[in-house]
């Protein structure tokens, strides 16, 4: 009962008024007018009038149809009752025919106004002897226009709600439409920043490496014009990295926490709504995939509880644990039994689902709504494949290191310098894959080749070459190397070579791949004429 007055607006608060006062103007009627004709003490009377006020007080909480019963029924039947010991008048019946008039505003209670305007003052004037001429013009006629102004005053109350409704709706999307404009920018920009890096960033990488390769078999005049092409390709290279990083900005690359503060502040802000935000554990990096799709998310989970749920506090939550990261959206609004799969919900799911999270919704009437988000951490989304670099020339290592990094399912755990060195770092690393130069000080990729795999038989090694030689890749493959490719290799090239050699494949640079099948075919051929004498 607490809980529900305090949800009461302006108009119940007149209804309720108009009511207690009458209550009160039949108890004074009382007290003022009455006489030892009445078979009751006035205590007992004064007890009796709680009645009409009480229970139709009550039922009107939980059940409309019955609380209009009760105020015609008990409220008339006791203004019929002082009427006919002459404590009341006519008119004591006028305050509650207003009342019934502005909650009788839905159809299926129309019914109400003929026992309002008819019924119970006909049978008012009939206890006190009034004649047919003033029932019907003067007293019915005045009950009629009352309850038509509670009728018309409960029209102008609708009509004021919808169109403030109507107005917050406004406001509300249109706080949503510049959000997902500014969203839909970010995410169009990022897709741009990737696709430049994926092509101008990885090709000028590309012709770097490729030219450092051609280094040793340049002299003269023509060594100074490579190194000029190499300095303007790698001040090309910082050009485009500082561009692209320029493009990326955006209030996204901040705190995860303070994006998501952000866009509270501006909701509450817009739509007056108080929305409370609490963040749960210690803050981890987020990759910018599930930032965009949590904030859209909480986005979409704000303006459905402020327009459907005309929600007026909302509170959020988010959980950074051990294994995944948790939002919590919850609501104070009017809630539902079966909440229908809209739009904005069905892409909610969709963006939880390409991220290997789940979304749930809970909400009961007047209970209000709960969604959950939850995405697995950054981490735990796939094991990533752990690669070890081998070259000695320090810039082609940074060259691979820029390309691979990039990649959310590759990390580079170490680089060594000659195959000595590698043999030692995958003792304390233990990685999936190796990229190995061929040509290298100390001890060369060949060498290290038999020792690894000697060692660790599973593992797999990647043969990188500056220059295609058959002999050298038939070398490598018959050593246990699963891929023999060029340093020019195009980086998105290398990068698919990679997740397939990880998964168990093979891969020889095509520029000599069917010299290396016919000469792994002639040398088993000799092998078995050899066998044969």
């Amino acid at each position: 009962m607490k809980q529900m007055i305090i949800r009461w607006s302006w108009p119940d608060w007149v209804v309720f008024g108009i009511r207690i006062v009458w209550w009160i103007t039949q108890v004074i009627g009382l007290c003022r007018n009455y006489t030892n004709e009445l078979p009751m003490p006035l205590w007992v009377a004064i007890a009796l009038s709680f009645v009409p006020f009480s229970i139709p007080f009550l039922l009107q909480q939980f059940h409309l149809r019955w609380y209009l019963i009760s105020e015609i029924v008990l409220s008339g039947g006791f203004v019929i009752f002082l009427n006919l010991y002459s404590l009341s008048n006519v008119w004591g019946f006028i305050p509650i025919g207003f009342v019934i008039g502005i909650l009788s505003i839905n159809k299926s209670s129309r019914w109400t106004a003929f026992l309002s305007i008819g019924v119970v003052p006909f049978i008012v004037c009939s206890v006190t002897g009034k004649d047919w001429t003033e029932i019907l013009f003067n007293v019915m006629l005045n009950y009629g226009i009352v309850f038509t102004l509670g009728y018309a005053f409960q029209l102008a109350i609708l009509a004021h709600n919808q169109g403030r409704i109507i107005r917050e709706q406004n406001r509300i999307l249109r706080q949503h439409v510049v959000q997902i404009e500014q969203m839909t920018l970010i995410e169009e920009r990022n897709r741009l920043s990737k696709e430049l890096h994926d092509t101008i960033g990885h090709t000028l990488t590309s012709i770097i490496m490729g030219m450092e390769s051609l280094r040793p078999a340049v002299t003269g005049d023509h060594l100074e014009r490579l190194d000029a092409l190499l300095d303007s390709s790698r001040n090309g290279l910082d050009e485009v990295r500082k561009h692209l990083h320029q493009m990326s900005m955006s209030s996204l690359h901040a705190s995860f926490t303070s994006s998501l503060q952000k866009l509270v502040n501006k909701f509450q802000d817009t739509t007056g709504v108080e929305v409370k935000f609490r963040t749960m554990g210690d803050e981890y990096s987020v990759p910018n995939q599930i930032k965009l799709a949590l904030y859209r998310c909480l986005q979409e989970a704000l303006t459905n509880a402020a327009r459907h749920g005309q929600a007026t506090s909302i509170q959020v939550q988010l959980h950074f644990e051990s294994k995944q990261l948790r939002i919590q959206i919850q609501d104070n609004g009017k809630g539902a039994e079966q909440l229908l799969p809209g739009f904005g919900l069905s892409t909610m799911k969709e963006r939880m689902l390409e991220l290997s999270g789940q979304m749930s919704v809970h909400s009961d009437p007047d209970e209000g709504t709960v969604v959950l988000c939850t995405v697995p951490r950054h981490e735990n989304l796939q094991s990533k494949i752990r690669i070890v670099l081998v070259d000695d020339q320090q810039l082609i290592v940074d060259s691979l290191r820029m390309i691979l990094d990039e990649q959310e399912d590759l990390q580079i755990v170490g680089t060594a310098e000659n195959g000595k060195a590698a043999i030692d770092l995958c003792e304390q690393v233990h990685p999936d894959v190796i990229l190995m130069d061929v040509r290298m000080p100390e001890m060369d990729g060949i060498e290290a080749l038999k020792v690894i795999k000697e060692k660790w038989p599973d593992l797999r090694v990647i043969i990188m070459s500056t220059f295609s030689e058959v002999e050298q890749a038939v070398t490598v493959l018959q050593n246990g190397a699963v891929g023999y490719l060029l340093k020019s290799i195009q980086p998105k090239e290398l990068i698919e070579t990679i997740r397939l050699i990880h998964m168990g494949g093979t891969s020889i640079t095509q520029e000599i791949a069917e010299q290396v099948f016919e000469e792994m075919k002639q040398q088993s051929l000799r092998l078995m004429e050899g066998e044969d004498l």
